[in-house]
């Protein structure tokens, strides 16, 4: 049977990634209807993606009985409302990241979702070849005992839609934009931090727009974290709005270091790489490469370089009756970290200068 997926929201990132992905699963999953504010932007989106309704009242789409499943691809203020509308509606739902912009929300969004049999899938999207592989092969000891964790996640900062930059809308900056990615990776393989660290700065008072217009931020563009997990592990991540490359191609890295090695992955090109100080690492496969200077072994995971298709991992999930609240409850112990290190961003001050 075909899924039949609504969307609220129809922005930069649904008409790049998400809608396109829906059509590449014919028969399996249709694109039936959109929602949002502007009539004129609405219509014109429908007929490019030959989507059949569109609505100015998100609430009135939900409750279509031709819907079976929707996404959420708002900003965050938004995103509460109307995952628990679309759930008491039956209906399965994707929500775009952050989840919701406080913890409280979150607690109360995973009692309703377990009131209904539906499919829930929280973003960020992790599950991606080169992350499903390093998982595999830190499970098969290609580095030993796991120690710590540095993750970096940057670009030049949102130049499509200032409501990234508005604290009452996105619900913070850099931190529930970029952050969140790094913070869900190291929850998703190593379990819930105990305890953290924050520094939060913003180093530039403007920002201009592509259409050019200025705007004053009032969020963070620059965020360091430290956190001790369960486990003792500790984990360093940076994330940032000033590099140099557009939002378009974010540079990411993650290092993870054990006792017996290194992998390092995350990057745009999707491959993993391993080093081991005894020269052994060709027993568990990939091929001869240099790495950080490095002698390593390259492994590029079936699908490697692409971009995950989130929508085609959606449809699975509802096709397989997945009803697991796991990305959920990841994503609330991921914002409470954000919400905390936002209570608590003041970095201690120095006195001295030279």
């Amino acid at each position: 049977m075909t899924i039949r997926i609504a969307a609220i929201g129809y922005g930069d990132i649904a008409q790049r990634r998400h809608f396109p992905q829906l059509l590449e699963l014919p028969g399996r999953a249709d694109l039936v209807a959109i929602a949002g504010r502007d009539p004129a932007r609405l219509a014109d989106c429908a007929t490019r993606f030959n989507i059949p309704h569109w609505f100015t009242d998100p609430a009135e789409m939900l409750r279509q009985p031709n819907v079976d499943a929707v996404l959420i691809l708002t900003p965050p203020d938004t995103h509460g409302a109307y995952a628990e509308t679309a759930i008491r509606a039956g209906k399965h739902v994707l929500v775009e990241k952050p989840l919701v912009p406080s913890l409280a929300e979150a607690i109360h969004l995973a009692a309703v979702v377990r009131t209904k049999p539906v499919t829930f899938m929280a973003l960020p999207f992790i599950e991606t070849p080169d992350h499903l592989l390093a998982a595999d092969l830190i499970v098969r000891g290609a580095i030993g005992e796991v120690s710590a964790i540095e993750c970096h996640r940057g670009h030049r900062g949102p130049t499509h839609a200032p409501w990234f930059y508005s604290k009452a809308q996105a619900g913070g900056g850099v931190l529930a934009d970029l952050g969140i990615y790094h913070l869900t990776s190291i929850a998703a393989l190593f379990g819930p931090a105990k305890h953290f660290s924050a520094t939060l700065s913003t180093r530039f008072a403007t920002r201009t727009m592509d259409d050019g217009t200025t705007i004053h931020p009032d969020v963070e563009d620059g965020a360091l974290l430290t956190l001790v997990l369960e486990s003792g592990v500790m984990a360093s991540m940076h994330a940032h709005w000033n590099g140099s490359q557009p939002h378009t191609a974010t540079r990411a890295r993650v290092l993870v270091i054990g006792r017996e090695g290194s992998l390092y992955f995350g990057a745009a090109d999707g491959l993993v790489h391993l080093w081991r100080p005894t020269n052994d690492a060709a027993t568990f496969g990939g091929e001869d490469a240099t790495f950080d200077s490095n002698p390593v072994r390259s492994f590029r995971p079936p699908g490697a370089g692409a971009t995950p298709s989130i929508v085609r991992a959606f449809v699975e999930r509802i096709e397989a009756g997945d009803t697991s609240t796991r990305s959920l409850d990841i994503q609330a112990h991921v914002l409470e970290i954000i919400a905390r290190a936002y209570e608590n961003m003041e970095a201690t001050r120095l006195t001295t200068r030279f």
